[in-house]
């Protein structure tokens, strides 16, 4: 009995010891037919070759030999944006094409012991979702998210009872510009959906939800931009998805589902800590009965069409509501109750009225606060600096007057603040200069009178100033902008004076800015010569100042200008 014993221990070893970086014939060919399948113009798969397939890249195996890992999500997707011609460019520094391109082999569905599959953001030329991919009962995680497939999904993941998380979103956010018209004369407008749009990865849709009923172990599911029109005209549409009682996150963005928010099925969640609707067409009232979802850490409801007013929901940790023009948002009443765990709040295109309540800082733990286009009126109060963990606060195009507190200067961890176009008075005070964590500062279009104290451009972390249109005054010498940090910088439109006294300094190559705006700053004598250092710029405006000479050569020699505007000097000669 015991040599029988023996014999099996070390069979079983040089079993195993035989398959050591190799996997079996069979798992080895499906991949390789897959592999042949596509293109792959960066080489990905270079290391796709000899019979050892477990040490391939992105390739995993149990230790019995078995393929039990693929991993070719896209490492560098194409970032785009939407440029003000309502063009989709691209807005990324990839020299190459990281993403696969082809279709998927129905071979590589033998693999049956794949445990994990992110096929992400690759292209498969809208190609059907494979229905072999219902044979791979074991996954547990599965990712095509935004890979350029086109199909209707019915049947094809209801085998795969043991997915704890599926992503099929074929739908991303990205910058648009296309509503946003750059002028320094005519008064910035803030349009709803100025900045963000998706666009489409593929077309998935669902007529129902049926499909989802085995999947009992789900904890993520994502479907953003999957069309769930259909669907959602039943008033049970979303009882497949409540069935779900593990769920821990829940994105359905961009599906247009139309109707109201079904509370009876969302209670039937007890450890969901995310829910996205956001980008649909919702049309009811956000229920209280939300608030009995106590493990609800995040809720997303932004661009829909809902109407009336916040619940208490002192659960969360984040809310978003923006883009719902219907609805009113009472802040005094809103935050007369505590919501000591709100981290986030973004309110923005909603109807708020009224002012900013000293109440607001009881919300100690808030760090994200944007409000734009809310009608707020009134000043920012004074116990606002009591959020002493706001690192973002963002107030764009609201009806705010009176002067920046003081007292500001206690918001130790504001890294962003942004007040565009309301209708702040007084001066920008010194004390400013104490939030030393200050990145980002943006006052323009306000009535901030007196001058820019030089220590803002002194803030060592500070890389975007921008006060245009106000009517501040005084000098500001162009070397103490040089030994600033600043990124992007504009001071025109203002009674500011910019200095050129840095023609006989050292040039100080640390000050690279991307932009630089020095409209109607009673600039005199030539360009300064220190611009020709200026490597990274891309946007020059230097219009209707004094400025004199030739327009010196080394200007269109700039490898990154693309902006430059000249325009109401005195320049003379010809240029090359």
């Amino acid at each position: 009995m015991w040599l029988k014993k023996v014999f099996l221990i070390f069979a079983t070893l040089f079993y195993r010891f035989s398959l050591v970086g190799g996997c079996y014939d069979g798992e080895r060919a499906a991949l390789m037919s897959f592999k042949s399948l596509l293109t792959d113009p960066s080489n990905r798969l270079s290391s796709w070759k000899g019979e050892h397939c477990c040490s391939w890249k992105g390739i995993k195996c149990s230790s019995s030999g078995r393929v039990v890992l693929v991993n070719l999500r896209n490492p560098h997707p194409d970032e785009v944006m939407i440029n003000v011609n309502k063009e989709v460019v691209s807005n990324s520094n990839n020299t190459s094409d990281f993403s696969l391109k082809g279709t998927v082999y129905q071979l590589f569905f033998t693999l049956d012991h794949i445990q994990y599959l992110d096929l992400s953001f690759n292209n498969f030329v809208f190609s059907k979702l494979p229905v072999e991919i219902s044979n791979l009962t074991k996954l547990t995680y599965l990712n095509l998210s935004n890979a350029m497939f086109q199909d209707s999904i019915s049947t094809q993941f209801s085998n795969l009872t043991s997915l704890r998380s599926l992503d099929l979103s074929c739908a991303n956010l990205v910058p648009d510009l296309s509503s946003v018209s750059v002028s320094l004369t005519l008064q910035l407008k803030l349009d709803v959906g100025s900045f963000l749009s998706f666009i489409s990865y593929g077309y998935l849709s669902s007529p129902n939800l049926r499909w989802l009923e085995g999947l009992r172990h789900l904890r993520y599911l994502v479907m953003t931009g999957v069309d769930l029109s259909k669907a959602s005209e039943s008033f049970q549409w979303a009882e497949p998805v409540s069935s779900l009682s593990n769920l821990i996150l829940l994105r359905l963005s961009n599906c247009n589902i139309s109707g109201r928010i079904l509370i009876g099925q969302l209670l039937n969640f007890t450890s969901l800590s995310v829910l996205d609707t956001s980008s649909n067409i919702l049309t009811s009232t956000i229920p209280d009965m939300l608030s009995n979802l106590t493990t609800l850490s995040a809720l997303d409801f932004s661009v829909n069409d809902l109407d009336g007013h916040i619940p208490h929901l002192p659960q969360l940790e984040q809310l978003y509501v923006s883009s719902n023009p219907a609805m009113t948002i009472n802040l005094v009443s809103m935050f007369s109750a505590s919501w000591s765990k709100l981290k986030f709040l973004h309110i923005s295109f909603s109807h708020v009225g009224g002012t900013l309540p000293p109440s607001l800082s009881n919300s100690t733990s808030l760090t994200f606060f944007q409000a734009d286009g809310c009608s707020i009126q009134g000043s920012i109060p004074s116990s606002v600096t009591k959020l002493k963990k706001l690192r973002i606060l963002v107030l764009n195009d609201n009806n705010i007057t009176g002067q920046l507190p003081v007292s500001m200067s206690s918001l130790i961890s504001l890294q962003y603040l942004s007040l565009i176009q309301n209708g702040l008075r007084g001066y920008i005070r010194t004390s400013i200069c104490q939030i030393l964590s200050l990145d980002y500062l943006n006052v323009q279009w306000n009535e901030l009178t007196g001058s820019v104290p030089s220590c803002i451009l002194q803030l060592p972390k500070l890389s975007y100033l921008s006060v245009q249109n106000n009517n501040l005054n005084g000098n500001m010498p162009l070397s103490l902008i040089q030994k600033s940090k600043l990124g992007m910088l504009s001071f025109g439109i203002n009674g500011l004076s910019v200095e050129n006294d840095v023609q006989h300094q050292p040039i100080l190559q640390t000050f690279q800015p991307t932009l630089l705006e020095f409209t109607s700053c009673k600039m005199r004598g030539e360009i300064p010569e220190f611009f020709s250092n200026l490597t990274s710029l891309v946007i020059l405006l230097l219009a209707n100042n004094s400025l004199s000479g030739a327009i010196p050569y080394w200007l269109f020699n700039l490898p990154a200008l693309s902006i430059l505007d000249l325009s109401m000097n005195n320049f003379e000669g010809v240029i090359l």
